[in-house]
């Protein structure tokens, strides 16, 4: 066995035996946590982006061997929600004719976590704003294909939070949350 195989063995065994833990793989003494993400509510005029942020958030929560997506809220442990407060697309850069080249899709989100069982409110983050420039496009097809693929990203980006906030609130050790 050459040398550094045995070194990056030694480093491995090290690691774990000093009680180091991978944040995304933390032991859950409780067992499988039941997760109900409920349809976001959307306060904009842009239709289905709440069926899109659900839809991303499910995927990044079904990644997890520690949580489950119920159809049923009160067969969850715990309530995830959402709004989606205001969408926006200003123009931010022009050509020479002062047609828009490039336009900035943002939106701003509240979301939530809730014990169902206690009712008690674990987190919320308000106003979060997302953003993702997109070029406005030479036709109106291509414009709302772009515009689409920004929110798109955004939910995404937007999803991946959500689900290590979740991860970090419902996975770590009782010692941890009282750190926090």
């Amino acid at each position: 066995m050459k040398l550094g195989n045995c070194l990056l063995i030694l480093l491995v065994l090290g690691l774990t035996g000093c009680g180091y833990r991978h944040p995304a793989v933390r032991v859950n003494d409780t067992g499988d946590l039941a997760i109900y993400a409920g349809t976001w509510e959307n306060r904009t005029n842009e239709l289905a982006l709440e069926r899109l942020l659900l839809q991303k958030t499910a995927d990044w929560i079904q990644q997890s061997s520690r949580f489950r997506l119920e159809a049923d809220p009160l067969q969850a442990d715990y309530l995830l929600s959402g709004t989606i407060e205001a969408v926006n697309y200003p123009a931010i850069a022009f050509d020479s004719s002062d047609r828009a080249t490039t336009q900035r899709a943002w939106a701003k989100i509240t979301y939530r976590l809730r014990d169902r069982v206690t009712d008690r409110l674990l987190w919320e983050i308000n106003d979060e704003v997302r953003e993702r420039n997109f070029q406005s496009g030479q036709d109106a097809l291509s414009q709302r294909s772009n515009k689409e693929e920004a929110l798109s990203v955004i939910a995404d980006e937007l999803a991946e939070r959500i689900y290590l906030k979740v991860l970090a609130s419902l996975t770590s050790s009782p010692a941890e949350k009282k750190a926090d």
